[in-house]
């Protein structure tokens, strides 16, 4: 199939081409969100993206949209998982630059995967294209060198954390904080009641979410530690009526249903729904630790990796350098919620975090405090949501050129 799907013939006049790329999936939640703030300010521009399904739906519902490049599934994590798709992203990378040098798009929009982003910018940078990077890579990162790469290269950036921005405005880099578009999409769709009732949950019930990613690798080891975990709950507690759902972002229930049982409740694009329903949540480390602090909702925050990878992180010495992995725990730079991160990632262990949060009310409310702190640190206070204030910036980059 030839990966260059035209969404409408573009048209005759000159008007302006925006390139997003995107390679994770949060990444291509974020851009899609952006390409269409940007289309409905301009509906004549023309939107080209290479991402995955939400950017390439993003330009096949604009009036002049180009999906480029599919990058689904490229977002992974290690050196192991990442060498079989080494091929397809050297490709993609090629179909990128083959595409600028042929018809320079008027600004490229580069969101977050610092490994396939960081070495298309030197590219973009020498072909006179102007770069805007929503999310830059390290962008949880206080201090050191770790991001500041991209500052030769990109002519603007958005940054989620106000802490990234003084970081690379001090590196001389055209930087603001814009906050985080969790903010914005992290919301119940009706009534608390309402969502417990549709996942199964009486109002005497208890309802733990769990959240297991969706990566092959992820879901390999993390995910039966939550299977073992939810049946040694119900085994401790008796008298207790448990009841247990899993979300997924959409078109994952499929591979996740392999190790689910119809006992659990799986469903796809509802995670914000499930963590302002639940009563404590299970969460894989990740940005989706942003969305349970964004709604409230008590956690403990797993992860799990292969021997090998787990070698590998303790020989680098990174552990030491990066103590906590949990966003909110990052952000805030002490322990809010509770790690359990590779051997400490099993069910017995879990399962005493899941019951001092659903026992102990002092620990929830201490909780409730940090996440209170979280969100103002994603910009819950800024006078503009993140996708409106990029989009801005976006527009800024032509008037000034």
């Amino acid at each position: 199939m030839n990966p260059l799907h035209l969404a409408q013939t573009a048209p005759a006049h000159s008007a302006l081409r925006i390139l997003f790329v995107a390679g994770d999936v949060s990444g291509d939640i974020h851009s899609a969100m952006l390409a269409r703030e940007v289309v409905a300010r301009h509906p004549d521009w023309k939107i080209v993206t290479v991402g995955g399904a939400r950017l390439a739906a993003a330009a096949r519902e604009a009036a002049h949209g180009l999906v480029l490049g599919d990058t689904t599934g490229c977002g992974v994590i290690g050196i192991g998982p990442t060498l079989p798709l080494l091929p397809r992203v050297l490709k993609l990378l090629r179909t990128v630059k083959d595409y600028v040098r042929r018809e320079p798009p008027d600004a490229v929009v580069l969101c977050d995967w610092g490994a396939f982003n960081g070495r298309l910018l030197p590219f973009l940078k020498a072909q006179g294209v102007p770069s805007l990077y929503y999310f830059p890579p390290g962008s949880w990162r206080r201090g050191g060198t770790g991001g500041l790469g991209i500052v030769p290269f990109v002519s603007r950036v958005a940054t989620p954390f106000e802490w990234s921005a003084t970081r690379l405005q001090n590196a001389g880099c055209a930087a603001e904080w814009v906050g985080h578009p969790l903010l914005e999409t992290v919301r119940p769709s009706r009534p608390r009641e309402e969502i417990r009732r549709e996942f199964g949950a009486a109002a005497d019930d208890t309802l733990i979410a769990l959240l297991p990613g969706s990566r092959a690798m992820e879901l390999r080891y993390i995910a039966p530690h939550m299977v073992e975990s939810a049946r040694l709950l119900q085994q401790r507690q008796p008298t207790r009526s448990f009841r247990f759902a899993v979300a997924v972002p959409p078109g994952a229930a499929a591979r996740v249903r392999r190790y689910f049982d119809e006992s659990f409740m799986v469903t796809e694009g509802r995670s914000a729904d499930l963590f302002f329903a639940c009563d404590a949540a299970i969460v894989k480390s990740g940005t989706i630790t942003l969305e349970a602090a964004i709604a409230d909702a008590p956690m403990v925050v797993v992860y799990d990796v292969p021997m090998v990878l787990a070698l590998q992180w303790q020989l680098s010495g990174a552990r030491s350098r990066v103590p906590f992995v949990a966003m909110p725990n990052i952000i805030l730079g002490r322990m809010a919620v509770r790690e359990l991160l590779g051997p400490d990632c099993r069910p017995n262990s879990i399962v005493v975090e899941i019951e001092r949060l659903l026992d102990d009310a002092t620990l929830r409310a201490e909780m409730s405090d940090n996440y209170k702190e979280v969100r103002r640190a994603l910009g819950a206070e800024l006078p503009e949501g993140a996708t409106a204030r990029t989009a801005t910036i976006l527009e800024s980059m032509f008037k000034e050129g």
